[in-house]
């Protein structure tokens, strides 16, 4: 059963390689379109879904006593439809959108965005000091990811992307998310990360999901962007930019002999490696609740696996979703949708980040709060 394992996972490896090479459509424009259709990503993707589907059904009936083979049937599947997605997201025909397609005037975004902000801090404050008084941190915490949220409106007028406030609340969210997993989750978590399975299917996972959010996002791209203002060739250069919340200097690159390209500051891999640990963390839960019969000391852990699953599927729905309505109904009926996700200004796209971080790093904690 090994070597069969081992056979899935060349196989993942030829498909991700290949779809790395394609010459595919830029995120950002550019006047040659992808030569493959994007289906043929949504396949792969689809694939890689039924080897999770498959290799957990397995893990019930056949490979009962052996889910550690199961696991990694897990992850060769997660590794496809990853590959599928990056695939989907490179291959989207987003040059035939225009930002006069978006679903609202640009007009719209401060007030909203003000008022999204304001009701997930207000809300959080209520629901901390209402459900649990005796842990201000869960407020605390969501009042910091709620000034995430309302940040670019409250701090217009005072030069939102140059004011130290904005720098502090990027460096401040990882603290304060890890805190919070320090004070209610440290000893469960130091179960399941001893556990070796169960830790480098974590680290695995991590490392995939922190590679399809830099894809999703726009900060890598296996389609080097020529244009103006853009060498020609190979580059690597720094440039100043507005994200997130204020501006970094970034480490922009191209080589299209590979191809690959990128543009990396600070505050992009901060977002990075949030997702990355929290969802890395997530799996090796997950994977320490398969392999049903590891205990720590007496005690056995009792939380589902389907709790610690769902936040996991939410941190990447969004611009799947996206892009499969892109591939069901096409480019301009699919646009407002796909600008929900694209545009960095919308204030949805800063909700779904600050929701997946709050589903994710709260899943660990009422883990380490059953477990306790």
């Amino acid at each position: 059963m090994d070597s069969n394992v081992k056979a899935w996972g060349s196989r993942a490896l030829v498909v991700l390689t290949a779809l790395a090479t394609l010459p595919i459509a830029s995120a950002h424009g550019g006047g040659h379109g992808p030569a493959y259709p994007q289906w043929l990503a949504l396949v792969v993707l689809f694939v890689g879904v039924g080897m999770v589907a498959g290799s957990v059904l397995l893990g019930r009936t056949v490979w009962v006593h052996q889910r550690t083979v199961a696991l990694w049937g897990v992850f060769v599947g997660l590794f496809v439809a990853a590959a599928g997605a990056v695939g989907l997201v490179q291959l989207s025909p987003v040059e035939t959108l225009h930002a006069s397609q978006a679903p609202l005037g640009r007009e719209w975004y401060q007030p909203l965005t003000l008022a999204a902000g304001t009701i997930v801090a207000v809300g959080s404050l209520l629901v901390g000091r209402l459900k649990w008084p005796e842990r201000p941190r869960y407020a605390g915490v969501g009042m910091l990811l709620g000034a995430w949220v309302a940040y670019p409106a409250v701090m217009d007028a005072f030069g939102a992307r140059t004011h130290p406030l904005g720098y502090l609340l990027v460096f401040g969210a990882p603290l304060g998310v890890g805190y919070v997993l320090w004070r209610d989750a440290r000893r469960p978590l130091s179960w399941v990360t001893s556990d070796r399975p169960a830790r480098w299917f974590g680290i695995g996972s991590g490392i995939l999901a922190g590679l399809f959010f830099a894809f999703s996002m726009g900060m890598l791209t296996f389609v080097p962007e020529h244009g103006i203002g853009v060498p020609d060739g190979a580059f690597v250069t720094t440039i100043p930019v507005a994200n997130p919340l204020v501006y970094w200097t970034a480490v922009e690159f191209s080589f299209p002999s590979i191809p690959i390209a990128g543009v990396f500051s600070p505050g992009m891999l901060i977002q990075i490696c949030m997702v990355a640990v929290l969802v890395g963390l997530n799996a090796s839960v997950i994977a320490f609740q398969w392999q049903s019969s590891t205990k720590s000391g007496t005690r056995e852990v009792t939380s589902g696996t389907a709790a610690v699953a769902a936040p996991n599927a939410c941190c990447c729905c969004g611009p799947i979703i996206s892009e499969l309505a892109v591939v069901s109904v096409g480019p301009s009926a699919a646009a407002p949708l796909y600008w929900l996700f694209v545009d960095l200004a919308s204030p949805v796209g800063a909700l779904f980040f600050v929701f997946s971080i709050a589903l994710l790093a709260g899943n660990l904690a009422w883990f380490g709060m059953q477990n306790e």
